[in-house]
């Protein structure tokens, strides 16, 4: 590729293939569904988290064919933006395989796992894929930063400015992020962790929105990171190409944000992995990220913790893990809502999946994203200790915990999933310390997967330990 990346994904989105969207969205259903048949790429819903490395090499393989063959879709210029297969493959090669996220004593290192299961996670929590009141999300944002085992803070979003409903590209959406962005920095010097890596400020729909959450004093800086997204499945534009080349000139840290559908252009489990393959090579090939966030959904119910979803985790997380320096983190997305019981067992067999798939974490969106105010600390907390609780289990060790999890809530995870309380219901608002009926829950859960054999009491002291041999 042209030594200056950003002159030539230009060049190649005015000049590469014309083709209409549709035709495009054609076009990957086609090749997903050959490269599955040809690739031998089966799921079998008895084995949600396959231990076979044979498989998720196929995957991958079967992902930078598919990368190779489409490229990215361009939707401002209706063109394809091809690379070679020598241009992919350096551009993986050359990608991060260790960033250091945050700034000073709250400064964490996220490294390339690989497929040993052996290196400890990096957890970030914070209203993912959720939406906030005004009310409520300083507060919201404060339970996440002070505890203990999270890392790094989602901003997430707020629809309204002062009641008024946010319009993008208008004044409104300037003066939103801005506070949402002063919001966070806030609450991580309230939680005593001024320098926690702050991932993102999500209300923001344009450039201009995302970049006016930047400022070294009371916003985003460096040391920080702002997504970048892809549009479903294998598309960008140039706002967010705009935005790649804005936070790259400055040095902040770019995220790579996508979001599969399963159920959509790549079908089922099988075909979904294959594009969450290739999106990652989209993200290194057009936004140069430091990391990646990877948070598939069903089609229909906004979910990721049902049996395909958790094989798609596993698979996809070993393919790269397995094939490149990639840093990826799972957004695990539950039917079920905050303090109820089946929340946390969606989140533990997410969390299960995504660990032993070699995957870093990127906190959890209750009730599919679609509830406001359903995001709290201590089901980040819970994330995090089963994450850590799992690291060093074999494949086969997961899957038959997986299955005994699935018993648990799959009976009414499609249908009939409790919808649960928002945060002003389940916390105290003052004391910020969550209420006896959902501590209930956390320690009931908790009780059973030690039980299992699950050490979420003490795993993560020993992932913590051992954290610091990696410094």
């Amino acid at each position: 590729m042209h030594t200056n990346r950003h002159i030539e994904i230009v060049h190649r989105s005015e000049n590469g293939p014309y083709m209409k969207e549709a035709d495009f969205e054609r076009l990957v259903v086609q090749r997903v569904q050959e490269l599955v048949r040809r690739y031998e790429l089966r799921f079998d819903r008895r084995i949600p988290i396959p231990a076979d490395h044979d498989l998720a090499d196929r995957v991958y393989q079967a992902g930078l064919e598919l990368f190779v063959d489409l490229g990215a879709y361009n939707m401002s210029t209706q063109r394809r933006i091809l690379f070679t297969r020598l241009e992919v493959e350096e551009a993986v090669a050359a990608a991060p395989a260790a960033v250091t996220l945050g700034a000073g004593k709250d400064a964490v290192v996220m490294r390339a796992r690989g497929s040993n299961n052996d290196v400890p996670c990096v957890v970030h929590s914070g209203p993912t894929g959720t939406p906030c009141s005004e009310r409520n999300h300083p507060l919201i944002l404060q339970s996440c930063a002070q505890e203990p085992l999270i890392d790094c803070l989602g901003a997430g979003s707020v629809s309204t400015y002062m009641g008024a409903p946010i319009t993008p590209g208008s004044p409104l959406e300037i003066l939103g992020v801005q506070r949402d962005a002063c919001v966070a920095r806030e609450a991580t010097r309230r939680a005593g962790r001024p320098g926690m890596h702050i991932n993102d400020v999500a209300s923001p729909l344009t450039c201009a929105g995302k970049m006016a959450s930047l400022h070294p004093e009371w916003g985003l800086r460096p040391s920080d990171g702002l997504l970048v997204s892809q549009m479903v499945e294998l598309k960008t534009n140039y706002d967010q190409l705009s935005r790649a080349a804005h936070l790259q000139s400055n040095g902040i840290h770019i995220v790579d944000l996508m979001t599969p559908l399963v159920g959509g252009l790549g079908g089922g489990a099988p075909g979904t992995a294959v594009i969450t393959v290739a999106c990652h090579l989209l993200g290194v090939l057009l936004y140069a990220p430091s990391y990646h966030i990877h948070g598939h959904m069903h089609l229909l119910e906004s979910t990721s913790t049902d049996r395909m979803g958790l094989w798609i985790y596993a698979m996809s997380g070993l393919a790269l893990a397995r094939n490149t320096p990639i840093l990826t983190t799972s957004a695990i997305y539950t039917q079920a809502g905050l303090g109820t019981e089946q929340v946390l067992w969606e989140i533990a067999a997410g969390a299960l999946a995504a660990t032993v798939g070699g995957m870093h974490h990127n906190g959890v969106g209750s009730t599919g994203g679609a509830s406001q105010d359903h995001t709290s600390g201590l089901e980040q907390r819970f994330f995090a200790q089963v994450a850590h609780a799992s690291l060093g289990l074999s494949l086969q060790d997961v899957n038959e915990m997986a299955l005994r999890l699935l018993e648990r809530y799959e009976a009414t995870h499609m249908q009939g999933a409790p919808g649960g309380k928002p945060f002003a219901e389940i916390y105290d608002t003052d004391s910020l310390e969550p209420t006896d009926e959902w501590l209930g829950h956390y320690s009931k859960v908790c009780q059973e997967l030690q039980a299992m054999g699950l050490d979420v009491e003490n795993g993560w002291k020993a992932a913590l330990l051992k954290r610091l041999n990696y410094v």
